[in-house]
């Protein structure tokens, strides 16, 4: 937080039925510790449980301070993810370049155990001590290869908190109450756009998930499927690559289809085959219905702190200020490998070139070259110096002043090959 008490905003969120950012709760400590993070997993684990419908809660986090050990202490069953941003970043200040990086995303994109060990084979031959790094590292916590499919979600990266982060920069400088009475204000304000935004959706499969369903349609179109007469399909994919798919048990030797509970591109090959509705195979969870049972419930309206009941409870005093040396920072770290919006270009490290002559290391002020042709000063003495002649033939001749576009090449050199001479001009 940037006001001058300091202070971490500690969140939860969760993924919606249309990929969309879900906050679930959000808390206000002193410092990020393990204390901090072990309170707020206990009071998230108070109101939410242990998981749902037999299925424990799947966590994935920036491995902040403390964080990772309290989701092991209290949520033993749970899956806990790393953010693959944040690794890749630690993974690249060891091991640079476009290989390296090529590398590391495919051993953490591979669908199925078989991928993941050809990918990890190929970054040993390029790098041994690069695939040693990853590999004291559990793939569980980073390769989409162990992951199970209880949260029906293959997400690698942990943007939700980064949109969350941006969803409330604006108030993150405001003191604590008016902070928290404007995010909460934001969060009803978002939880009626949402749901009036679903209800008038005639669709029964979430947007955002139809249109990779539909992605995943036309890709399966260059796929040949032969069916075995049960529930299982062989699909040719192409040179040497056939996956198994069966539509019973929702699988895909690729894995995507059970890690993420829509058809991936092989399943849709299959359903194509034996002419079934592609929404049979879709997971409830991306449902209209289970969408709107998410923004079902409202935040209550808050009168302002006149209207609040007075208690006889012993105030609660300010923290202590914390004056940090330097000038406070408004924005985060940005990687190295981040793009920076917004950058001012500097003149630093260039060669000045001049304008007129088009030579290095001075300007047209101080220039004494002869112009340049393609010069734009040159053009305009070109056109001063044809005016002026023109001017000068209409004046004498009592003409018709016509535009130097319509003389030929040679009349024009050889206009511009007379010197001018002002005082026998204005004399004539």
């Amino acid at each position: 937080l940037k006001t001058a008490f300091g202070g971490q905003l500690l969140s939860a969120l969760g993924r919606d039925g249309n990929d969309n950012m879900v906050p679930i709760a959000f808390a206000v400590v002193e410092v990020e510790r393990y204390d901090s993070w072990k309170w707020f997993l206990e009071l998230l684990m108070a109101d939410l449980g242990m998981g749902r419908d037999n299925i424990p809660w799947t966590f994935i986090s920036d491995r902040q301070k403390g964080l990772v050990h309290a989701v092991n202490e209290l949520f033993p069953n749970s899956e806990h993810r790393f953010c693959l941003r944040h690794m890749y970043q630690n993974f690249n200040q060891k091991f640079k370049g476009k290989e390296m990086k090529d590398m590391f995303w495919a051993a953490a994109s591979a669908g199925n155990e078989k991928e993941w060990k050809v990918a990890m084979i190929e970054l040993e031959k390029a790098n041994k001590e690069a695939a040693e790094w990853l590999s004291r590292i559990p793939p569980a916590l980073w390769s989409r290869s162990h992951f199970t499919g209880y949260s029906k979600c293959d997400i690698l990266v942990n943007n939700l908190n980064e949109s969350f982060n941006n969803y409330i920069l604006e108030a993150r400088e405001l003191p604590i109450i008016g902070m928290l009475e404007w995010i909460r204000r934001r969060l009803m304000q978002r939880i009626q756009t949402k749901r009036s935004g679903m209800q008038k959706f005639q669709g029964e499969i979430c947007p955002n998930i139809a249109e990779k369903i539909d992605k995943n349609q036309r890709l399966s179109r260059t796929f040949v499927a032969t069916w075995d007469g049960g529930h299982k399909y062989e699909v040719d994919c192409g040179v040497r690559k056939c996956v198994a798919v069966n539509l019973k048990n929702w699988t895909c030797t690729c894995g995507y289809f059970q890690l993420t509970g829509y058809p991936c591109a092989h399943a849709c090959a299959a359903i194509g085959v034996c002419r079934l509705p592609i929404k049979n195979y879709v997971h409830t969870c991306y449902t209209r219905a289970e969408y709107l049972k998410t923004y079902a419930h409202t935040i209550t309206p808050v009168p302002s702190d006149i209207y609040w009941i007075t208690t006889e409870e012993e105030s609660i005093n300010p923290p202590a200020v914390k004056r940090m040396p330097g000038r406070p920072k408004k924005l985060r770290r940005k990687a190295q490998d981040e793009p920076k919006k917004g950058q001012v270009s500097t003149r630093k490290g260039l060669v000045v070139h001049c304008k007129r002559c088009f030579q290095p290391r001075h300007n047209s002020r101080t220039c004494k070259n002869p112009i340049h042709p393609n010069s734009k000063f040159y053009k305009v003495i070109f056109l001063v110096h044809l005016n002026v002649i023109c001017i000068a033939s209409v004046c004498i001749n009592n003409v018709k002043y016509h535009s130097y576009r319509h003389l030929k090449q040679a009349q024009l050199n050889q206009l511009l090959s007379r010197p001018l001479n002002h005082s026998q001009l204005v004399k004539e």
